[in-house]
């Protein structure tokens, strides 16, 4: 490789490495002042909070009635009955027979 072609690859990497790192500090500002604009916004909020008078709010809550008759369990069924299959061993592997 010639010495240009390695001075242009050079360039080429550094050029790279400082737009990708533009790119990070841009949207570290532009983060930044969303989150400064959010903060002064809730803060805002807050304090209007604070200043409006509060007076006690009254909840009524009606609860479930209780029921009048619980219902009786049901029976379950019983279990089917086991069938057992037996084979006969006769040796066979189920392969082939022609070794």
């Amino acid at each position: 490789m010639n010495s240009i072609h390695r001075v242009g690859v050079t360039v080429a990497g550094i050029a790279t490495a400082a737009v990708v790192a533009g790119a990070l500090v841009v949207q570290g500002y532009s983060t930044a002042q969303q989150a400064q604009q959010q903060a002064t916004l809730q803060a805002a909020q807050a304090a209007a909070i604070q200043a409006a008078p509060t007076t006690p709010q009254i909840v009524y809550v009606n609860p479930q009635p209780t029921p009048g008759q619980v219902a009786a369990p049901v029976a379950t069924l019983p279990p089917p009955p086991v069938i057992h299959v037996v084979v006969r061993g006769g040796g066979d592997d189920g392969g082939t027979d022609n070794g």
